[in-house]
């Protein structure tokens, strides 16, 4: 949409990959002091912030003539919030599972992840690709344009469930630890 040269379209990707690693480092940290619940929430809300309040940030960079630097703020702040909630993700997926099993837990997180980024990305794409037939120069410019901020809207109120289903877990208080059996017999 904007003509970014293979360069430039790299060096734009360093705004988001530095913002996941320092969310990675606070997950860490806020895992160690508040509990992977505590801080799989945040993280979704650090999320939603930058998808639903932070897509107001983004959306001026969907402008046929924006400057990449319009999108920095929304970058940083989901970037961060991405890095928390993957901390705490693969933290519960391994949580009460018997040392024996942890490469199962973590390849089912690995697998699930993987699904879900390569079905949202295609659901995404059609969306963002969406009333663009036809159409070349400016007008299919201004159409993708329209359709990623639809794109952005709709990855917010993904973003907005997934917090939901987070804050809607059931949480253990002195419960004994769930007996270990295996989450799958091969």
């Amino acid at each position: 949409m904007h003509g970014f040269s293979a360069l430039e379209t790299g060096l734009a990707f360093l705004v988001p990959a530095v913002a996941i690693a320092t969310g990675t480092q606070l997950g860490e940290r806020m895992a160690g002091r508040f509990g992977t619940r505590r801080t799989l929430v945040t993280g979704f809300a650090a999320g939603v912030a930058a998808g639903v309040a932070g897509t107001a940030l983004l959306a001026p960079g969907f402008d046929i003539d924006a400057a990449f630097l319009t999108t920095v703020p929304g970058l940083v702040v989901s970037g961060v919030g991405q890095g928390l909630v993957w901390t705490a993700m693969w933290i519960t997926a391994s949580t009460g599972v018997a040392p024996e099993r942890q490469g199962v837990a973590n390849g089912m997180a690995s697998t699930a992840l993987k699904l879900g980024n390569a079905i949202g990305l295609a659901v995404l794409t059609a969306v963002a690709n969406a009333g663009t037939g036809g159409r070349a120069g400016d007008p299919l410019r201004a159409a993708i344009a329209g359709g990623s901020r639809t794109a952005v809207l709709l990855a917010a109120a993904g973003m907005a469930a997934g917090m939901l289903v987070a804050l809607a877990l059931r949480r253990r208080r002195g419960a004994a630890a769930p007996a270990q059996t295996p989450l799958v017999e091969l």
